[in-house]
Parts: structure tokens; sequence; C-alpha cells
């Protein structure tokens, strides 16, 4: 099924592009985006879906039941995520939220969802996010957050924040559940960073990053249907293009990496944990990581070394990589290599932004649930 990729941009028209199995992706047209939803920033709105406003954003505070913002870069896990994570250390993550090396928690328990909402900088579509009494089983709490986006409107869902004071490392740790058989665009949850530091998403969808400006990894449904094929679709100044010959502001689309079938979003709660490690020196992409665990098992783990794959124009193919739009198009002897994941080309250029997301262009109305999302500077683990 070939997936079109759209993302809003702050100000100007947002671009589509296809993440389609085979080799040559269909371009994509322009269109104008909604703004922000009622409830949502100011002049300023997120940029999910369409074009936001000019600049600002309400404020958003960093207390509340569910949150912390403690500063300092690095980690005490180590970059390889071993052992067995802060969550063993609090049971139904009570308390988590108060360890050191937790920058920020969302647990969806503060009550009513403006309460919740008033704690991030940029948020869309607020009349369609409602506080969900389904809650993962080993959870301790009472509510989860509920996003719903349709093709007829609102298409972007979405809630937004600002990351102090940026960190070269953090591992993601969130539950999701989708709903079956929508038809998903971008639905899931956006990590990355912008040089300055941003209070609202500007992913500039079609175009590459230059290393000094931002970028993202996001871990969505990559089809539709009752299970779809999950992956990455990631922005970064070393992604690929769809296109032969990149040209125009439509040639660069989320790339992605994993090309797993077994990975699939159900409608069932499941624990996703993300790693990122940002290149230690801006001019290669040595140190760099980027891994995924799901229930608590590694799907895959990316380093400057391994595991060594192919390109089929935008999509890295590991080696070993069983997903259709890999192995119908592999070159008949492919020049294997690592993943080169330079993120950035100065340093100044810091992992400070969150955007869990709901974003849907074409049919009815979709539901996404979130719950017990960690952000740390170590690896998490699921809710034990």
């Amino acid at each position: 099924m070939k997936r079109l990729g759209c993302l809003g941009l702050a100000v100007v028209l947002f671009g589509c592009g296809s993440d389609s199995g085979g080799g040559s992706p269909a371009t994509g047209g322009a269109g104008s985006g909604a703004t922000s939803g009622s409830g949502g920033t100011g002049s300023g709105g997120s940029a999910s879906g369409g074009a936001s406003g000019a600049g600002g954003t309400a404020t958003g505070g960093s207390s509340g039941s569910g949150g912390t913002a403690s500063g300092g870069t690095g980690g005490t896990g180590g970059s390889s995520g071993s052992g067995p994570g802060l969550a063993a250390k609090y049971p139904g993550d009570v308390g988590i939220e108060k360890d050191p090396d937790v920058i920020w928690v969302e647990n969806f328990e503060e009550g009513t969802v403006s309460a919740f909402l008033s704690r991030y900088e940029s948020k869309q579509g607020t009349a369609n996010i409602a506080l969900d009494t389904s809650v993962p089983a080993a959870s301790s709490g009472k509510a989860s957050g509920k996003l719903t986006a349709s093709g007829a409107g609102p298409n972007a869902v979405d809630f937004y924040k600002k990351l102090s004071p940026g960190f070269d490392e953090v591992f993601v740790r969130y539950y999701a559940k989708y709903q079956a058989g929508v038809k998903w665009h971008h639905t899931g949850v956006w990590v990355g960073g912008y040089n300055p530091a941003s209070n609202w998403p500007s992913p500039k969808a079609g175009l590459k990053p230059d290393g000094d400006d931002r970028f993202h990894v996001s871990l969505e449904p990559m089809t539709s249907g009752a299970t779809p094929r999950m992956d990455f679709y990631n922005y970064w100044m070393k992604m690929h293009s769809w296109m032969d010959q990149p040209a125009g502001s439509t040639a660069y689309y989320g790339n992605s990496v994993i090309h797993d079938p077994t990975l699939t979003a159900k409608d069932q709660w499941q624990c996703f944990e993300l790693h990122i490690k940002l290149n230690p020196s801006p001019a290669s992409g040595a140190g760099a990581e980027l891994g995924v665990w799901v229930n608590d098992q590694s799907v895959l783990q990316f380093t400057d070394q391994s595991p060594l794959g192919y390109w089929v124009k935008d999509k890295f193919c590991p080696e070993k990589a069983t997903g259709t739009e890999c192995t119908q198009y592999k070159p008949p002897s492919p020049s294997l290599v690592p993943l080169d994941l330079q993120w950035r080309s100065t340093t100044d250029l810091k992992i400070n932004a969150f955007w869990p997301q709901n974003y849907i262009t074409e049919g009815g109305a979709g539901s996404v649930w979130y719950d017990d999302m960690v952000i740390a500077k170590s690896r998490v683990g699921c809710v034990k």
C-alpha cells in the first residue's frame, strides 16, 4: 500500500511524498493547512497538519502531577541501554518523576484536559483530546490520553513540549494503542530538536535538514489495515531522497529504516521505547545511536558499526530486513554500509522537542491512546 507522507510547516504550505513498497514513490501536491485548534496556543500554534501562526505560543508550565523538567545532559544508563531500566525501581511508575535521570513524565493523571494541556507550549485540535479510562495493565493510573483525528477534520490533534535545556541522549518510553482499520498518516511520538529551540513544531516536510537546524525521529504506522506495519519516519542531515536526482521542495520525506512486517500497531496497549544518541563530534556520525524496544524486547539497535544494510531510494534496508519494500527491490550485489546517523553538524543542536500526535488526512475518524510517557537520560523499561 502506498503511504503518502505529509507534514505541516510553520507559516508555509506543506507537501506530500510516499513511503510505498516500490523504488519510485509518487510525488504529492501542496495544500493549505489547518490553523491551531481551539483552546490551543496563541498566534503560533503547532504545525502538525498545516500552517501555524506567526510566532508566539501560550506558555506551558512544567509542573503538574505527571511532570518534571530536571536538567543536564548525558545519563547514567550508558548508550547500550542494558539493564532493567528505571521502571524497575518504581512499581507502577509511582514516583518515577522524581528520579534524577527523568526529564519529563506524562501520565495523564492531571484530572482535566485543560490541566494536562497547560503543561505544553503548543497544542492543536484540543476539542478532540480526551482523558480515557483505558490504561495499560501494569499502570497505577486511572486515565490515558485519547487523540481522535479524521480525514474530514480536524486532521491534526497533538501536543508539543520544548525540553530544556536540551539533551544529547534520551530514552523515550511510552504506551500506545491504535484503533484498528484507520487510514493512518502520521500518528506517533515525534522526538527531535531545533536550533534555536522552538515553542512549536516546524518539521518542514519535503526538505532535508542542514545539520545545524533540526532533526526528527518518529515511530509510526506505515500502512493501514487491522495491524499496520510500523517503522521509523526520520528526518536528519544524512537522509536519502525518493528522487534519483533530488530537486525542489518535495525531494525529501521521512526515511524508514527497520522494514520488519512483524512490527505492527495494534488495537491493544504496547510498550514502546526509543533511544536517540546524538553524534558527539559534529564532524561525523561516530558514536551516534538509534534504537527501539517493544514490550522490553529489542527490535533493532543502530550504531555507527551495525547493522549493515543497503539503500533503496529513501529506505535504508538492514541486510536481514524481510519487508517486501526492501526484498523486492534489493540490488543484485548491494554495497552494505552502516546507517549514517550524523544527526547534526553542530553541538548547538540538541534533543529539545517532544511531539505526540495524531494526523489523519483521509477516511473517517481514528483514535490513538497514549499513556505512561517517560523521557529519561537512561533506559526506562516497561511499567513493572
